[in-house]
């Protein structure tokens, strides 16, 4: 787990458009519970305040609402199990401190994909798995996601 924030790209290409996520977070791991954050796990919380409050006319990032904030915190407990296993007895803070994407071609789901990619990278997790496909009557992506898969100790 690198000091300070880690940026991820997320891009799927399937249909006649595409989503792209750049999401930038950082993570903290402590003796006690974060005085910030909501619990996702036993172990780990999510802090989605940064881009909750980010400024609107800010250019660099995007302020999020409700429904976004609840696909990063689906990410974010898809991959709380593995989290939690590289730190047992810790409390893990995970940070969401910016995201960009183009909004003509956005999807929220796409946030918790960002975000399960972000952790895969910032702390050496197996890939799980994401499957996605267009769905061309909708005219939108559909992600399947797994249940959290067990991780060994």
């Amino acid at each position: 787990m690198p000091d300070g924030p880690r940026t991820v790209l997320h891009r799927v290409r399937q249909g006649p458009w595409g989503i792209w996520i750049e999401l930038t977070a950082s993570a903290a791991v402590g003796v006690a519970p974060p005085d910030r954050g909501e619990r996702v796990a036993d172990g780990v919380w999510l802090d989605t305040a940064p881009v909750r409050t980010h400024p609107p006319s800010d250019r660099r990032g995007k302020r999020l609402g409700t429904v976004e904030a609840g696909w990063l915190r689906h990410g974010a407990a898809v991959a709380a199990p593995a989290v939690a296993a590289r730190h047992p007895g810790a409390h893990v803070l995970l940070t969401v401190d910016r995201v960009l994407f183009p909004e003509t071609d956005f999807q929220p789901e796409g946030l918790a994909a960002a975000l399960l990619r972000w952790a895969e990278e910032e702390f050496a997790l197996a890939p799980h798995p994401v499957d996605v496909t267009f769905d061309r009557h909708a005219g939108r992506y559909v992600y399947a996601w797994p249940p959290a898969r067990p991780h060994p100790a």
